[in-house]
């Protein structure tokens, strides 16, 4: 299959879209446009940002979100230690065209932190490369907004979008956050992210339980998350399990948000991420608390 480099350059993005040159898009009956955007960010940061395809007009046709991280660390074993390393601040986007097609491609930084809960406002570099012809869609993220001149060639849910409201992590398994959020029309997203030793079971089961302003419990549910080991030439490196909830709560106020995970012995880490204004590209359950006497209790 005949394929071809567009562009590949390094922009650098603030607080306004950066956007790069026009490039010319012909239809073919196989293969796609593909856009990579690959963040330059040092370790134990985050960051959040969006692709956009841009027609003549300047209106968006085409987008998708990304966080992208990158985390160290160091692990002990039996009076042994090492450290580690892992990234994830690739994010791609492809389209196919049913027509000739004059396009631009913007980024948009959504957002940017540590990992330790430090917002950062400070621009962010990204290595970009257009390519035309691809065959292989196998992208592990992709959302679009599609028009009538554009094929979807693969869908997943926007990972990351909205402002985040609490960011806590604990090197224990019970984190507990409170912040301002909710609003008509507003989308909560809940995010736990769980780091364990290898004595972890195939599952854990995460607690959830959301309180009001006054201390009332709202939200009470509990969750068995699936348990993925990560391991690097054959040697354990870690566990981790993952958790999204999304929730609509009427009533802009104070919220606290409190996680157990069981069983609690191997847990060496928690994350609770939670973001105000969340958004996604494909249907999504939602929980919706509508008042005070919705309580969820799921044991």
């Amino acid at each position: 299959m005949w394929q071809r480099t567009l562009l590949n350059e390094t922009v650098t993005v603030d607080d306004e879209p950066a956007k790069l040159k026009p490039i010319e898009l012909k239809p073919h009956t196989l293969g796609a446009l593909r856009v990579d955007a690959e963040a330059r960010i040092n370790a134990n940061e985050w960051v959040a940002f969006e692709i956009q395809l841009l027609d003549k007009a300047g209106k968006v046709i085409a987008s998708g979100t990304k966080e992208g991280w990158s985390e160290t660390g160091t692990w002990y074993e039996e009076g042994e230690y090492g450290s580690w390393a892992e990234q994830d601040t690739l994010g791609g986007l492809d389209v196919r065209a049913k027509q000739d097609e004059t396009l631009t491609v913007a980024l948009a930084l959504l957002d940017y932190g540590t990992t330790e809960g430090k917002d950062l406002n400070q621009p962010v570099s990204f290595q970009v490369t257009v390519s035309d012809g691809i065959i292989d869609t196998g992208y592990l993220w992709l959302g679009m907004i599609l028009s009538s001149p554009f094929a979807l060639a693969t869908m997943y849910a926007a990972r990351k979008s909205g402002k985040r409201a609490i960011f806590e992590k604990i090197q224990d398994s019970d984190p507990t956050g409170r912040g301002i959020l909710g609003g008509e029309k507003r989308l909560v997203r809940v995010r736990v992210e769980v780091e364990a030793d290898e004595t972890a079971p195939r599952q854990v089961e995460v607690r959830l339980v959301i309180n009001d302003g006054y201390g009332e419990q709202i939200y009470c549910e509990s969750t068995d998350v699936n348990v993925e080991r990560k391991t690097k030439d054959g040697q354990f490196i870690k566990a981790v399990a993952k958790l999204d909830k999304f929730f609509v709560i009427p009533e802009r106020n104070s919220y606290g948000f409190h996680v157990e995970v069981y069983p609690d012995a191997p847990i060496d880490r928690t994350k609770l991420i939670v973001r105000d204004g969340a958004r996604t590209i494909l249907p999504t359950d939602v929980i919706y608390l509508e008042n005070h006497k919705d309580l969820a209790v799921n044991n």
